[in-house]
């Protein structure tokens, strides 16, 4: 008859075993992981293993800490991910554009005297920034116009006569250069009319005539229309009348009686939205010789 002790003996060194191989399989790679998840990089392996552990569901928990599978591959795969997002934010590269610059236009009479021409790039190490105009580099240090504010160009008091033009972004870090697009600076202004007299224009009924606007210095474009004897009764295109969008003269075909008067060219500044007026240019129906005769009173 076997010994009564051998059941108990057998079983306590099968679970002895068991926990043995639990603690093998879990315990390295658990605190490895949990060493790597803490924020706090200043802790000691010691201090991790001083806190207190609690069973949960299957996998270590350790207050203050994220709850992970203590499975050998659950713990691999973290730090494999781990281990790549740390590789990715350390990878050097060259720099990229984000934002290039784009074409402005700045009105001269903005009550804003500030021009800014925008630039954004990344790359690792972080890029260093310069500006050309025209193919000159822009000297922010000697001229205190010019401010780069990250990449950022600002120009103070800028004036049509020094500043317009192209302009490129450059961006530069230890892995290479790029350059900008070109952008386009210009500045939106509408002059006066000169003040000069304008002389009347005939021409004889069933003719046609064309009336010029000649318009004050602007830029950049401007919007043309004509008044008819005072404003606002503006001239309306039809079969017979038609503006010129690019000269701003107005054309009259087969002029009859209700055509004489008094015209004035009114331009308008499509970015500013400023408007002008010309001196009068009166229209008048010219006539023979006969009849102008026929026409004097008799003494």
């Amino acid at each position: 008859m076997g010994s009564p002790w051998k059941p108990f003996l057998i079983l306590s060194v099968i679970s002895g075993l068991s926990e043995f191989a639990r603690a093998v399989a879990a315990r390295p790679m658990s605190y490895a992981a949990v060493l790597r998840m803490r924020q706090d990089s200043s802790s000691s392996v010691l201090n991790s293993r001083s806190r207190p552990r609690q069973q949960h569901s299957g996998g270590l928990v350790t207050p203050g800490w994220p709850a992970f599978s203590s499975h050998p591959l659950s713990a691999l795969s973290l730090l494999s991910s781990q281990e790549d997002l740390r590789s990715e934010e350390s990878e050097e590269f060259g720099p990229v554009f984000i934002q290039e610059p784009d074409d402005v236009i700045f009105p001269l009479d903005s009550d804003e005297k500030k021009v800014m021409m925008h630039c954004e790039a990344r790359g690792n190490p972080p890029p260093t920034y310069s500006w050309y105009i025209n193919g000159s580099e822009v000297d922010s240090k000697t001229d205190y116009r010019y401010s780069l504010i990250d990449g950022d160009l600002i120009i103070t008091n800028a004036s049509e006569d020094t500043d317009y033009g192209k302009y490129q972004c450059q961006v530069e870090n230890s892995y290479g250069i790029i350059l900008s697009r070109e952008a386009l600076l210009q500045f939106a202004y509408l002059g006066a009319f000169s003040t000069r007299t304008r002389g009347d224009v005939s021409v004889r009924e069933g003719q046609g005539v064309v009336l010029m606007c000649s318009p004050p210095p602007h830029s950049p474009e401007i919007i043309y229309s004509w008044v008819f004897n005072k404003f606002p009764s503006f001239v309306a295109e039809d079969s017979r009348r038609f503006i010129s969008q690019v000269t701003g003269n107005l054309y009259i075909s087969k002029v009859q009686p209700s055509d004489v008067g008094s015209y004035i060219c009114l331009v308008k500044n499509a970015v500013t939205n400023a408007r002008v007026l010309s001196p009068p240019t009166p229209l008048t129906l010219k006539t023979d010789a006969h009849e102008e005769w026929r026409m004097q009173p008799l003494n």
